[in-house]
Parts: structure tokens; C-alpha cells; sequence
């Protein structure tokens, strides 16, 4: 019943002429999602995309007359089993990117299989046509699912939440928007216009989570997660006329690379970029370059943040390194994150940044004020490392 109110409501805003250009709109906004998936090159987006486009084109052409008559039913039964397990495979399947075979198969294999199933009921219509009927009227509550899909489409829900839990993946959220308004459609498929309403929303849920993406891949660091060099930059342009800016270098970096391994330098500069995170005094961090990293502190001076910078020194200073043996190391992420520091032991391996500071009452733009943490920062290299020194 609401959604049938507010499909209501929609038409009578919106007007008869936009209401005669919604059936396109999931069609161009599915498109959209899909091309920018294949320009980011994620193949699992471009796979759902592609997949929830060709289920939308199989309703407007097949499911437009009563669910009773054929192929109508089957093409009903095909989409309402076929979509909630093929999306929540995307999941599990590992990114692969446009020049792999396996990403290839991936997101040409799932839109193929759903069109040439609908082909075989098309060819022969009396193909589950006595099992379709008996589904259809057999509904579950108020809708058109009966209860056996009813039940694959809440296991699909509690796959992708717990899965949204446990990896924050992009993915897992345009699945289960996907698994959720394709329930909604189908569920109320006798409304007017209920597919293209759900199909658009799925089409900007997908277009946005993408997009999002792209913006992330952009801005973030991928090793360490937090803002990069160009993030620092926009950031700078809105830091008004009071800020400082903290340039910090991990101490003899390379030897650490060479003695234990490019990974547990990478795991180094996780545990820095970790702790700068927890700065006080409302410092941003950002991964500079290498094992470079800055602290922008808007609106306070260099002796206002004197003691958080301290803090963070002596944090990283204090932290004990453990080196992991990988074959142990937990798969699951979250796994590893609750294991982390329940086994700590002394190792030879300890941690020290040295720390660059200056603020705007220097004068100069932030070119000039980053010159000068810079200079700071090799001061305090010269100076004996694991130390600060201000401009």
C-alpha cells in the first residue's frame, strides 16, 4: 500500500511527460554505472550493472502482461530465483581486472546466462510452466513472491549485511541494494511504473557507489587508508589564515626494508599512519610520499600543538613491533584486528618518526610553509632522529 501511495504521488508530480521518459532512466543510469565501472576497471560493478540492466529490459518486455499468462510466469520465476543467488556470488568471486579471463567471464557471463535462460522459456513456452503458475498463485503476504523465494531473498540480505560488516566493501552494498529493490519490484510488480521507480534508484545507488570508489582511489592512500598528496593540497585551500603543518619521516626506513622485507616496511608505515590517525588537537593526516607522512592542523599554531605532536613521537617511539609470520596470519581482516597486540613481545625492531614543524605566522603560501617543515624535518634528522624540531 505505501508503494502504491507514493507511486501515486510521483505521477501526479512529476507530470505525463516525464512520467513517459522514467522507463528510460534506470536504462541510461544502468549504462552510466556500467561504463564507469569498466573505466575504473572493477569487473564485479560492471557484472551487476550489466546484469541488472538486462533483468530490466527481460520486466519491460516480458512482464508488462498478467503473471498468469506464459512466458510471463516463467520469466518472473527465472528472475526472482536467478538474481538474488547470482548477485550475492559477486561477493565472493575476487576482483579481477578487463585483461583477465576470470573478470571477463565475470561480468559477460552473469547478464549472458540470465538473457539465455529467458530465451529457452521463450522458445518453449511450457518449460516450468506448471511450477511457475503454482508459485505465482501461491503468493507470500501481500506481495507476488511465494515464500520459497521469499526465503532465498532473506538469506541473500543477511549474506550481503554480514558481509558489509565484516570487509565495508562497496560491492556488498550495491548487491544488497540490488537484492532489496528487486524484491520491492517484483513483490509489487502489478503497480504501474514500481520497475522503473527501483531500477532508477538501483541505477544511482550504483552509479554513487562507483563513483565513490573512483573519488577514494583518488584521494586516499591505498597502503595505509588515510588522505594522500592531492588530499593535502584541496585540504590546504580551506585551511584559512591559522594553521600548522607537520612533516614526519620514519628514521632509517630503508634499512628496515632491507633487513626485513618490503612487507613488514609496509606494515610499518600501517602501524605510523595508525597512530597519526589518533592525534589530538584535530590533526588530519596524510601520506606524503615513501614513508613520508604530514600532520594539517587548521586553525592552531605550532605551540598549540607542540604536546600532540609529542604524544605521537613517543606513541611510535613506544610501540613494539612484532614481526608476523604470514602463514599464521588470520585471512579475515577484522580476524587479525581483534588478535593485534594480544601476543606482544620485545623484538628488535623499533619504530621512531622525525617530526618537521611550521605554522602560517611564517607568513608565505603553503608552498613556502611546507619548504620550511621541510627544512625542520632534515634538522631533526641531523640532529639525532626520533625527535621534533619547529621552523
Amino acid at each position: 500500500m505505501l508503494f502504491a501511495l507514493l507511486l501515486c504521488w510521483q505521477q501526479q508530480a512529476l507530470g505525463s511527460d516525464l512520467i513517459a521518459l522514467l522507463p528510460q532512466l534506470p536504462s541510461v543510469l544502468l549504462l552510466i554505472a556500467a561504463l564507469l565501472a569498466l573505466l575504473s576497471n572493477r569487473s564485479r560493478e560492471r557484472a551487476l550493472s550489466l546484469s541488472v540492466l538486462s533483468t530490466y529490459w527481460l520486466i519491460r518486455q516480458h512482464l508488462q502482461a498478467p503473471l498468469e499468462s506464459q512466458p510471463a510466469s516463467q520469466i518472473f520465476l527465472l528472475i526472482a530465483f536467478a538474481i538474488p543467488i547470482l548477485t550475492i556470488l559477486l561477493v565472493f568471486i575476487p576482483e579481477q581486472g578487463l585483461t583477465h579471463a576470470q573478470g571477463v567471464t565475470t561480468y559477460v557471463g552473469m547478464p549472458l546466462t540470465m538473457l539465455a535462460l529467458s530465451q529457452l522459456v521463450i522458445i518453449n513456452p511450457e518449460l516450468f510452466a506448471e511450477s511457475s503458475q503454482a508459485l505465482v498463485s501461491d503468493p507470500l503476504w501481500f506481495t507476488r513472491l511465494s515464500a520459497g523465494t521469499g526465503l532465498i531473498y532473506a538469506i541473500a540480505v543477511g549474506i550481503a549485511l554480514t558481509m558489509i560488516i565484516r570487509r565495508q566493501q562497496s560491492i556488498e552494498s550495491s548487491v544488497l541494494g540490488c537484492i532489496a529493490m528487486l524484491f520491492i519490484t517484483l513483490g509489487w510488480i502489478q503497480l504501474s511504473n514500481i520497475s522503473a521507480a527501483m531500477f532508477t534508484g538501483l541505477g544511482l545507488l550504483l552509479t554513487i557507489n562507483i563513483t565513490s570508489g573512483l573519488l577514494h582511489i583518488g584521494f586516499y592512500d591505498e597502503l595505509t587508508q588515510i588522505g594522500n598528496r592531492r588530499a593535502l593540497i584541496e585540504a590546504a585551500k580551506t585551511a584559512g589564515n591559522q594553521y600548522t603543518l607537520a612533516m614526519v619521516d620514519a628514521d632509517h626506513f630503508k634499512k628496515i626494508n632491507d633487513r626485513f622485507g618490503h612487507d613488514l616496511g609496509d606494515q610499518a608505515l600501517k602501524v605510523i599512519a595508525s597512530c597519526m590517525l589518533k592525534t589530538g588537537c584535530g590533526g588530519k593526516a596524510y601520506r606524503y610520499g615513501g614513508e613520508e607522512f604530514c600532520l594539517l592542523f587548521k586553525g592552531k599554531s605550532r605551540e598549540q600543538v607542540a604536546d600532540c605532536l609529542e604524544q605521537l613521537r613517543q606513541a611510535i617511539a613506544n610501540y613494539d613491533m612484532v614481526i608476523r609470520d604470514k602463514k599464521q596470519r588470520p585471512r579475515e581482516r577484522t580476524i587479525g584486528e581483534k588478535k593485534r597486540g594480544a601476543s606482544k613481545r620485545h623484538s628488535n625492531l623499533r619504530l621512531t618518526i622525525s617530526v618537521g614543524v611550521a605554522d602560517s605566522s611564517s607568513g608565505g603560501n603553503f608552498e613556502h610553509l611546507m619548504k620550511l617543515a621541510d627544512r625542520a624535518l632534515y634538522r631533526a634528522k641531523a640532529g639525532g632522529r626520533n625527535r621534533l624540531e619547529f621552523a
